[in-house]
């Protein structure tokens, strides 16, 4: 994945080149990040990709070290929240 071109543009550039960027991103070939006037981004990824960033989450989430994250990220922001204001 680290092969893939990966660029920005704005909306507007994105508008004009729709169909074009969309063939390229099904075809495995690009991701694109779209940015509007604000400076918000978003971007454009294959649904293969996506479903397979999905089942990688999925599959790291049951590992027994991911669970121990959790649970030490769990102790460390119990231990160190602050109480309640009345």
């Amino acid at each position: 994945m680290s092969e893939m071109e990966f660029e920005s543009m704005s909306l507007q550039e994105v508008r004009e080149n729709l169909d074009y960027l969309v063939k390229l991103v099904v075809q495995g070939k690009r991701r694109v990040e779209m940015v509007d006037a604000s400076g918000e981004r978003c971007v454009l990824v294959s649904k293969t990709e996506l479903d397979s960033l999905e089942r990688a989450i999925n599959i790291l989430s049951e590992t027994t070290d991911f669970k121990d994250i959790c649970h030490s990220m769990n102790q460390l922001a119990a231990a160190t929240a602050q109480p309640a204001m009345a």
